[in-house]
């Protein structure tokens, strides 16, 4: 059986686990009066959460504004058009002196602030029980408010008892504002041996619902969350006001240059100043420097930047975790899950072909024969990459500079070629530079690019990189790109070169990577879904089709949807018969997957005219049944459809997908499926927030000796034990806990680690891990062969040593999209 962070919260006890909520219902007067605020510095009216957050400044408790689309239906139906909740009515008079105050500030002081006066008396508590609906063999409605403030009691019962840990005492939890429990007092952060970073545990909870489960679901998870002492880098901020019951401040900060030192100094929302000041309460501010070691301040760093200690608590503390809800909360029921005997993976294959790439590999390209062309700028890059070419092939390659290709099989082939101008990051006109190339061309050709650039994660950042220049410059040409980075010549002080095993690896992950975008496989991927003998594997010729959709965040008015399809026609008796392919957006086309890659890398990243939701999404799904249309009039009359989505980026523009309505809105494919064909929709999940994190196994055999140690999840697929519809849990391990010595985080927790092993704490701690399938639509499929072809098309990547989150036709349509110049060049979505 598989432990997870997920617990089925009986209906009979929702009242006593979830309680209850202050709510102020607004109406159109005030959802009007809003409309009337100014825009803000040429931008949009001020959001919810800038009011929100005024308000959790002054009344010190969790405040939470909520829109029309976030209310049931039955509180539009009674005039609400906006909702205020809070954790309860004891702040009432100082809440609307703070939307006054806030009010008057946004409007600069002109005209009338209205929203305070519009606030009607607080409901009695409103109990959260009463706005979830149960119905039979399905999951629980509730408005989405109700996800996203029901953890509140939950994590006050949670803080109300220590959290004991096997070899310190236990650990006092403080709730924050967004309704997180913190590792507070100073004697609890994780700090480095130089005494100059520190972190804190972060304890969360989420309420959500599980395919075949009638009752809600809460969800837990911990993080570290690091310090950052003055400020730097960080977007938020905690402010513990030393007030006896009260929650601690999590509020946003922002940075600005002092003209007169030229440093930069982090204070809060002026609003905020207005409020307090408004309220009689004393100024929130930041002192000029904040202490060495934090105290009732504490800014988190952004979880992008550099930190001297490692992220993640490991899977030790996530156990003790698990035993402290079930101490505490124990109506809670564990969400259990049992190995699925049915299915059963193959071995993964790591290593390449002792008899090299056979030329069947180059079949599902597209191509009949393919050129990889290696273009460096030095000697050493030269090297690495005929080294792990030869890897690949079982004998030395070695094609001259500039001179013929070399043959690695009867469809594959190799050139050399030198050209640090085309590759220097200092280059201006790189279109001079191909002419120069000669690389091979003709009808059923490809040439696949292998650059060697200049890189090294300490070097200053260069001010024009090569890299997205080279990559777009040949995806006009049809020629799809990977690079292999070099340290260059000098590196700055204290930094260091890359060792040889790591420089090896890279190598071969930009060569397997390279390969990918080329559309060629080779024999692991068939004999992952098809060979040995096991229960629910592939015997029929079957097409699989990965949909990536992703915002991609420019900060301009219009967020344009990135839209990337791939397709994999799978033959498993004959691999020079499959078939990679893209969609072309340029070309209107499925396409040869290296032309389709190459042709979305020369483009523009995404379009404004796809969206997630609204008429967007319409237009979106119009467009996916078009395309798959066009796709399986390419293919043999009858060739089954498999789908696959990843659940976060879809569900809104596909509804079908979504848990409340599964399989019964809108779904890829609908239109093929109403004319007969056989379509398959799969569902997958990797938001541990919403599935929860596996914790450990408990079984007779295969244990640890250690009754605390977690057992690790093993190399199986696990079905849900209760509901009516099934669903899988594929868990397990990153690639970092399984290396040497990566299970310190199953050994101790960061408060325990021994005195001689205390350089472990800048490393990252992994806990285990996971994603959720669930079979939508099954199409003529059984629903645990499309469970284990999911996994097993996870469990063997196509280019790369260990499993992928996504399956392989998912997995490149995101990679082919991660790829491009533009990826999230003006902004970035969490």
């Amino acid at each position: 059986m598989l432990i997870t962070l997920a617990y089925r919260v009986p209906r009979q006890d929702l009242d006593a686990l979830l309680g209850t909520v202050t709510a102020y219902p607004l109406t159109e007067e005030f959802e009007a009066a809003w409309e009337s605020l100014p825009k803000r510095e040429g931008q949009r009216r001020p959001r919810y959460s800038a009011l929100a957050t005024g308000l959790v400044a002054a009344t010190g408790r969790p405040v939470k504004l909520f829109g029309e689309h976030d209310l049931a239906e039955e509180e539009r139906h009674t005039g609400s058009r906006m909702l205020l909740l809070t954790s309860d009515s004891a702040f009432d008079h100082r809440l609307r002196v703070a939307v006054r105050a806030w009010e008057k500030y946004i409007r600069d002081g002109k005209g009338t602030a209205d929203l305070a006066g519009l606030l009607p008396d607080p409901e009695q508590d409103r109990p959260f029980a009463d706005f979830v609906t149960f119905r039979t063999a399905e999951v629980p409605v509730m408005p989405n408010w109700v996800f996203r403030t029901a953890e509140w009691q939950v994590m006050r019962r949670l803080a109300a008892a220590p959290l004991r840990l096997d070899g310190r005492p236990p650990v006092v939890l403080s709730m924050d504002t967004d309704g997180a429990l913190l590792a507070w007092d100073p004697g609890d952060l994780i700090v480095n041996r130089a005494g100059t970073a520190f972190s804190l545990h972060k304890v969360t909870a989420r309420l959500t619902t599980r395919v075949g489960i009638e009752d809600p679901v809460l969800c837990f998870d911990a993080h570290l969350s690091r310090i950052s002492p003055q400020g730097d880098w960080a977007k938020n901020v905690w402010i513990d006001r030393d007030e006896k019951g009260a929650p601690i401040l999590r509020l946003p900060i922002r940075r600005r240059l002092d003209k007169e030192t030229e440093e930069w100094r982090s204070h809060l929302d002026p609003a905020i100043a207005k409020i307090l000041e408004a309220c009689q309460l004393s100024a929130l501010e930041f002192p000029d420097r904040l202490p060495d070691v934090p105290g009732a301040i504490r800014p988190q760093m952004a979880s992008s930047r550099f930190h001297a200690l490692g992220s993640g608590p490991g899977p030790r503390f996530m156990m003790r975790l698990h035993e402290h809800i079930m101490r505490t909360l124990p109506a809670l029921v564990p969400l259990s899950y049992e190995a699925d005997k049915r299915i059963r993976l193959a071995p993964r294959v790591t290593k390449y072909a002792t008899d090299g790439l056979p030329p069947a590999a180059v079949g599902p390209s597209g191509f009949e024969r393919v050129t990889l062309a290696c273009l460096y700028g030095t000697p050493g890059g030269r090297e690495r990459m005929l080294a792990e070419l030869a890897q690949m092939t079982g004998r030395p390659v070695n094609p001259e500079p500039g001179g013929p290709a070399t043959s690695v099989n009867a469809r594959l082939d190799v050139v050399a070629r030198y050209c640090p101008g085309l590759l220097g990051h200092d280059t201006v006109n790189r279109a001079a530079f191909l002419k120069s190339l000669d690389l091979p061309s003709g009808k059923g050709n490809l040439v696949a690019a292998w650059l060697e650039t200049e890189y090294h994660p300490d070097a200053p950042r260069v001010e024009l990189d090569a890299k997205p220049h080279l990559r777009r410059l040949l995806g006009h040409l049809g020629t799809p790109t990977q690079f292999l980075a070099t340290e260059p010549a000098v590196l700055p002080l204290k930094a260091t070169a890359p060792n040889p095993e790591t420089k090896k690896h890279s190598a071969r992950a930009a060569l397997r990577d390279l390969l990918r975008a080329a559309g060629i496989l080779d024999n692991r991927l068939l004999e992952a879904v098809a060979a040995g003998g096991r229960p629910n594997t592939l015997t029929r010729k079957v097409l699989l089709v990965g949909i990536h959709a992703r915002r991609q965040q420019t900060g301009e008015e219009g967020t344009p949807l990135v839209l990337t399809m791939v397709a994999l026609y799978i033959d498993p008796d004959d691999l020079a018969n499959c078939r990679m392919l893209v969609y072309s957006d340029c070309r209107k086309a499925w396409a040869p997957g290296a032309r389709g890659v190459a042709d979305f890398h020369a483009g523009a990243i995404g379009t404004t005219r796809f969206g997630r939701t609204g008429e967007k999404a319409k237009l979106t799904r119009a467009e996916v049944e078009t395309r798959l249309a066009d796709l399986l009039a390419l293919q043999p009359t009858g060739t089954p459809t498999v789908v696959f989505l990843d659940t976060l980026e879809t569900r809104t523009i596909w509804p079908g997908l979504q848990n409340v309505q599964l399989g019964k809105g809108p779904l890829p494919g609908d239109t093929l499926r109403d004319q007969g064909a056989d379509v398959a929709i799969i569902r997958l999940n990797t938001d541990i927030s919403e599935i929860g994190r596996p914790v450990t196994r408990r079984e007779k055999a295969n244990m640890p000796s250690d009754p605390n140690k977690p057992a690790a999840p093993e190399r199986k697929v696990y079905r849900l034990a209760e509901g009516d519809r099934p669903s899988w849990l594929f868990a397990g391990r990153s690639a970092s806990i399984k290396a040497k010595g990566g299970d310190r985080g199953a050994l101790y927790t960061r408060w325990t680690l021994p005195a001689g092993l205390t350089s472990q704490l800048a490393v990252p701690w992994h806990s285990y891990t996971g994603k959720e399938i669930v079979v939508v639509s099954p199409g003529s499929w059984a629903p645990e062969q499309l469970a284990s072809l999911t996994a097993s098309l996870c469990e063997q990547a196509i280019s790369w040593d260990d499993r992928t989150q996504m399956p392989v036709p998912l997995h490149i349509a995101t990679a082919i999209d991660e790829d491009h110049p533009d990826y999230r060049v003006s902004g970035e979505e969490p």
